[in-house]
Order: C-alpha cells, then structure tokens, then sequence
C-alpha cells in the first residue's frame, strides 16, 4: 500500500508534501486531536531505507493498535516535521465541533507548509483529508479518502490516532470507570451505560448530541450532556504526563514535548503569551496544556 501512497505524493512534482488529518471527531469524550506530517523528498530519495521503514504505511484506520504504534516513532524520525493539534473537550463546547475541527486541521497545516517565497523550490503541496479549509494561512487540496492516497496524510492520520489514543487512556486513569482506555470516548453501549451510572466526567463534551441514549426513555437525539459532574467514585489520580513517564507511553510523551505541538503554537502566539505563568518553561507549558 505504501508504494502508491508515496507515488501520488511524488506525483506532486514538488520537494515537500505536507498531509493533515483528525482523529476524534464522531467523540463524546475527549480531545479533537489533528495532525500534519511534512515530508521532504528530497532527502527521501536520498535515503534508500526511508520508504521501506514505512513499508507498511497506510490509513490508521486499516492498522492494528500494535502495527500503529511501531509506526508512530518511524514516521517521527522519517517525516521533515510533524505538528499535532489537541482541542480539549471545553473548547469543542465552546467553540463548537467543526469550527474545532477546521481551526486544528488548519493550524497544523499551516504549521509545516512551505512558503514558495522561502526559495525553497516551490512551495509545499499542502493536502487535508476530506475537508475543504477556508481561512487559514495556506490553499490545502482537500482530498476525498485521503488516508488511502497520500503517504503524508496516511503518516497524520498515525499521529493524530495515536497521539489522542495515549491521551485517552491517561485520562482513563484520572476518570476511573468510564472504559477510556477502551472505547477512546467513542459512543458504544458500555460508554454509554458509565454516563448513565456515574454522569458525565469533566472529559465528557457537553455539546455531544446522539441517538445512543435514545433506548433510555427519551426520543429522538439526546440532549446535550448535563452541566452537573457526580463526586468521582475513587479518587483522582496523577497527572497524565506523571503517568505517562512511568508507563507505555513515555516515547510519545517525549515526541509530543520535543516538537512542534499546538501548544507550542500558542507558547508563541500573543495570546499564548499572555497565558504563561510567570518563570513557566516550555515543557512546562505544554504539560499544563495538554494534562
């Protein structure tokens, strides 16, 4: 699958082919995660091991669990650059689902494309899976099963499933009891019997509207989940960067904190500015952000 995965990305006839794409969207619980993977072909060409280390590169979708995650560090080392975007639950219901999702596809897009003015060959060809982007810094082509054409987005979609699977199952460990770890906040009868018996955890999107509460006496979609969050039934755990750093996810704790990551983005921005703490180091700031 990879060969042709590459071959449309050469196809593009340009150095860089950048690729972007979401995890998390169809969610009731936890973050909308989107990733970009900027690859260089040049210096891919140059290595003649790059595309049979990705051999097996392919929509995340199609991946078993084991085979992602013997990827995810592949594509880091691999990949030119590679920017993730984590929206918490709270700004999704601020800001609601797909404005979410377009502002994180965006800013990681933006993040890794290459301005043809940077004399820099020609630009970057810059590709989004499915969705049309308005509004952003850069003129993404959206493409329709992307993750099965572009060896770019193919390599975003690894990262952003990956990147919100390991933030899932930290935050099964500071919510006991919901199946985090399992169902990755995804609406499954099990996810729902938890709201049902414990209500929603501060990980929970209060804007969540489905029909799989439906079979619980109401008709119709769901409303959204109550504002109200029952006194948890064990007591918090650490944070999820704590947790991480003794467990299985240590490697990507370390990949998020060493690259670019929408923290980063913010850590630079004015608005970002104005959130640091005083004396708050970068790691410092991404850790608060993204626990």
């Amino acid at each position: 699958m990879s060969d042709s995965l590459f071959a449309f990305d050469r196809g593009q006839g340009v150095r860089y082919v950048c690729g972007a794409d979401e995890a998390g969207r169809a969610c009731m619980a936890g973050p909308l995660v989107a990733a970009a993977v900027r690859f260089d072909y040049e210096r891919l060409d140059a290595d003649a091991d790059a595309d049979a280390r990705l051999a097996d590169l392919n929509d995340s979708k199609k991946l078993s669990s084991r085979r992602r995650a013997a990827l995810l560090p592949v594509v880091f080392e691999v990949a030119d650059m590679v920017v993730s975007v984590v929206i918490p639950a709270g700004q999704i219901d601020r800001d609601g689902l797909h404005v979410s999702n377009m502002r994180a596809l965006g800013r990681a897009l933006e993040a890794v494309a290459v301005d043809g003015s940077a004399n820099l060959v020609d630009g970057s060809a810059d590709l989004v899976d499915g969705f049309e982007l308005n509004g952003v810094g850069v003129s993404p082509r959206p493409m329709v099963r992307g993750d099965q054409t572009s060896a770019a987005i193919a390599a975003a979609s690894i990262v952003a499933k990956e990147t919100r699977d390991w933030l899932m199952r930290r935050l099964d460990v500071e919510y006991p009891g919901y199946g985090f770890a399992v169902h990755k906040g995804y609406i499954t009868p099990a996810h729902v019997a938890a709201v049902v018996e414990l209500g929603p955890s501060p990980a929970h999107r209060r804007s969540v509207r489905c029909k799989a509460l439906a079979g619980l006496g109401r008709s119709g979609d769901c409303p959204a989940l109550p504002a109200s969050v029952p006194a948890p039934r064990a007591p918090r755990a650490p944070s999820p960067f704590a947790v991480a750093l003794a467990g299985d996810a240590a490697s990507l704790a370390a990949f998020l904190l060493a690259r670019p990551t929408y923290s980063d983005l913010t850590w630079r921005s004015r608005a970002g500015r104005s959130r640091r703490r005083a004396g708050e180091t970068r790691s410092d700031f991404v850790r608060r952000v993204l626990s």
